[in-house]
């Protein structure tokens, strides 16, 4: 019951943000806002002025694409989708900058290292802090599908359906991602084990 009461909220609030209606953007900001930058924070190395960055793009992109919705997935679903698309983005600005020389527009040499250098919550679990170091230079060292893939999985704890809509894969493709992103990850901790 409290499932399709949540559902018919979003798809009214959702009509109210197709009208052009404020306080419905507002309404979705609070909701989802908190949500989404954690998921944001996490995948650009803790970076909070980017994190806020993405975040905000998501949303201007939210409030552009709200007549494209079509209610086939939850909400929080789409945002993530959204938020997803931004991240690769924001990396693939990054890598051009690199190859150019260049840094990306408004991050300092301390925020790339900050992203470089960064912690995963999921590591936080992780009695040893050798073993977490270990573990984090693995995860970092991965491509960013995989640790996105990771992430959504044993971060947010999403089943395999939300993350195929977010990464637009099918559910199998998302299965071999992330059949692929373990084996990936433990070839990396045994390299590291024995290295």
């Amino acid at each position: 019951m409290a499932d399709k009461d949540a559902q018919a909220q979003e798809v009214e609030l959702l009509g109210r943000l197709r009208q052009g209606d404020t306080a419905a953007l507002e309404q979705l900001y609070h909701r989802y806002f908190d949500r989404l930058y954690s998921l944001v924070y996490n995948q650009v190395g803790k970076n909070q002025g980017i994190a806020e960055d993405i975040v905000q793009e998501t949303f201007l992109a939210v409030l552009k694409s709200a007549g494209k919705f079509r209610g086939q997935s939850k909400l929080y679903t789409w945002l993530c989708s959204i938020a997803y698309h931004k991240v690769a983005d924001f990396y693939r600005r990054q890598k051009r900058g690199a190859k150019r020389g260049e840094q990306p527009p408004g991050v300092s040499d301390e925020e790339l290292e900050k992203i470089q250098d960064s912690e995963l919550p999921i590591l936080s679990k992780i009695e040893s802090e050798e073993t977490r170091q270990v573990v984090e230079r693995a995860l970092l060292s991965l491509p960013a599908d995989y640790r996105q893939v990771l992430i959504f999985k044993y971060v947010e704890q999403m089943p395999v359906s939300e993350i195929s809509q977010i990464m637009h894969r099918s559910p199998k493709s998302v299965e071999g991602l992330l059949t692929r992103a373990r084996k990936t990850l433990r070839a990396h901790l045994a390299q590291q084990s024995e290295g």
